[in-house]
């Protein structure tokens, strides 16, 4: 039975249609209560079931004192199935006609925006900058802040791709692991300088994408929300902001012989 009800499903029957049907198979005429008992189909459910096969074709019902149904032969079912699924596909190409005169009418409402892309969650923050590292065929440029998303970032990108150049703000809390963290990246190829202060967690991936975060307002269910744009003008204008910041930053070691970490 097991292979039957597999069978079935693989062509398009649900689980509990499936179970049905192969009970009726085996029965030939059978109630409902007694396709439940022995099918293990939900008592609440059998007769919405039930007629779900009738309207698809693979039992009728038999007229008597009590309601019964039989299976019909399964050459004839499978056959009634195939032109109901020919009959859904002629509908759905037909929607898709009528769909498509709806869209080549429409004025055209691209917008200028179209560059740009808007992640709400950490997870695909984190995802979408891996991406971009992956992606970076020169120079991966970053601005890094606390909150910081992830400690094991672009590990295998550094190693193997692109020139990374990092500035790090300073985490005063959590020095000496930010320290050792930061310098695990110099000693895999990241060019890292420190500063006490940056204005936003930034990414410039070569000279044609950045993704910038943000701090929500309070009370929102997400803290950050980071913002992707594909355009050269404002990606030029952070390149010369970051090298700004990378000329006035600190390298780790002159930060430890200035704080004596």
């Amino acid at each position: 039975m097991v292979n039957i009800i597999s069978e079935l499903v693989e062509i398009g029957l649900t689980e509990y249609e499936a179970k049905a049907y192969s009970v009726l198979l085996k029965q030939n005429v059978a109630s409902a209560t007694e396709i439940t008992k022995i099918g293990n189909v939900p008592r609440g459910r059998i007769y919405d079931i039930l007629n779900l096969l009738i309207e698809k074709g693979f039992c009728v019902t038999v007229p008597g004192a009590v309601k019964k149904f039989k299976a019909v032969n399964p050459e004839v079912a499978i056959h009634n199935l195939i032109e109901l699924q020919k009959r859904k596909e002629q509908r759905m190409k037909e929607t898709a006609i009528i769909l498509k005169e709806v869209y080549d009418k429409q004025e055209d409402t691209s917008s200028s925006l179209e560059y740009v892309q808007v992640y709400t969650t950490k997870t695909s923050m984190i995802k979408k900058a891996e991406e971009m590292a992956n992606n970076c065929n020169k120079v991966f440029r970053t601005f890094n802040k606390p909150p910081y998303a992830s400690k094991k970032k672009y590990d295998n990108v550094i190693r193997k791709g692109p020139k990374f150049k990092a500035i790090y703000e300073i985490e005063e809390n959590n020095l000496e692991e930010f320290i050792s963290w930061v310098k695990y990246y110099e000693q895999r190829g990241e060019e890292i300088r420190l500063i006490e202060k940056l204005p936003l967690k930034l990414i410039i991936s070569d000279e044609n994408k950045i993704m910038f975060t943000l701090k929500n307002r309070e009370g929102l269910k997400n803290d950050l929300t980071s913002i992707v744009v594909e355009h050269s003008d404002l990606t030029d204008a952070l390149i010369e902001l970051f090298e700004i910041y990378w000329e006035k930053s600190m390298f780790i070691e002159e930060f430890k012989i200035k704080e004596k970490v």
